[in-house]
């Protein structure tokens, strides 16, 4: 029987997957009963058994489990297709995503051994660390930038519940999948706005 901390992550990886490619088909005409069809298909079938392990074993088994904010971003980009929420300014969308970067930046090359100091260890319950994500969270929300508020908060409170195996807070605030997607979104917007002007 599989745990809850597993099914947890395959459930992420699976929302992720079939989430990805209804927003890419939202690019297509399909009506959003389609959508939500495929969509909801495709997260089905990811957690069925194919062998010994549900197909969303494979890939979960590639990138790990996928970050709190990775879902949360997932399913704000779901709602906003389906035509629920405000939109944000690109202004300060491209300040949400420059959270992430930062974050990656500090922690992945420190991480992987680049100084002395390794920030992951923050992450087993570090007092500084939780205290610093409490004034982040309220600077973003003070900034109006709920999704950075509320992605901090959830991560936080899936960590202290455990809800994936992982017992550092890192894991459920930064993935590498969100750090790239980040990463291509800020270095894309200049390009975007220059083509805009045109």
């Amino acid at each position: 029987m599989i745990n809850p901390s597993d099914l947890c992550g395959l459930g992420g990886v699976a929302l992720t997957i079939a989430g990805t490619l209804v927003l890419m088909l939202g690019r297509l005409p399909f009506s959003r009963r389609v959508l939500l069809g495929v969509g909801t298909l495709l997260f089905v079938l990811l957690l069925l058994p194919f062998g010994d392990l549900p197909l969303a074993a494979y890939p979960r088994g590639m990138v790990g489990d996928l970050s709190i904010s990775t879902l949360l971003l997932v399913l704000y980009a779901l709602a906003r297709r389906g035509g629920l929420g405000a939109p944000i300014d690109p202004a300060r969308r491209l300040l949400a995503l420059f959270i992430p970067v930062l974050g990656a930046l500090m922690l992945y090359p420190l991480a992987l051994g680049a100084a002395y100091y390794d920030p992951y260890r923050w992450g087993f319950g570090e007092p500084a660390f939780l205290g610093s994500l409490l004034v982040l969270s309220l600077l973003a929300f003070a900034a109006r930038l709920p999704l950075v508020a509320v992605a901090i908060s959830l991560a936080v409170l899936a960590w202290a519940a455990g809800v994936y195996e992982s017992r550092n807070l890192w894991d459920y605030l930064l993935d590498p999948l969100l750090a790239l997607y980040a990463f291509a979104a800020c270095l894309r917007a200049p390009f975007a706005r220059r083509a805009k002007a045109y």
